[in-house]
């Protein structure tokens, strides 16, 4: 994963956003789901999730789309229900299978409850949405933007 695999996008009034990147779609959205969660909590750093397994949760997402972009706003909105409902936040991701057209994707999502003293809180995001969601292939990498609802 490339030390900056996102940025945050501040043209928005009212709303948030991010603009990610990614050497793979697979690893476009798992950094989407990162950029996400670090705009919420204070997450661990890389070096130390990726020691960090024991006692992780484990959870097997499947997420069906009418397609790239949309796939990844239906997915971040599906981590933000497990945010909301269940408390997890997602430290690691896997994709186990994804369909070319972006109509479906299977994730593994490797994670902890959350813990205000140890996360903390940023922002609010109540969703994601389609407004000035793109996803772009360039130079052989991929670039997307999401922007949420806060």
């Amino acid at each position: 994963m490339e030390k900056y695999f996102y940025e945050p996008v501040y043209d928005i009034t009212a709303d948030a956003g991010v603009k990610v990147w990614g050497q793979s779609l697979e690893e476009l959205i798992c950094n989407s789901i990162r950029a996400l969660m670090n705009e919420m909590l204070t997450l661990p750093s890389e070096d130390s999730i990726k020691q960090t397994s024991y006692g992780l949760k484990e959870i097997v997402l499947e997420v069906e789309s009418v397609g790239f972009p949309y796939l990844l706003a239906d997915i971040l909105n599906k981590v933000l229900y497990l945010f909301d409902v269940k408390k997890f936040v997602p430290l690691r991701c896997e994709v186990l299978e994804l369909k070319p057209t972006g109509e479906y994707v299977k994730l593994r999502l490797l994670g902890e409850t959350y813990d205000p003293q140890k996360h903390g809180k940023k922002l609010l995001i109540k969703a994601a949405t389609y407004h000035r969601l793109y996803l772009e292939e360039k130079d052989g990498k991929y670039e997307a933007q999401i922007i949420f609802d806060i």
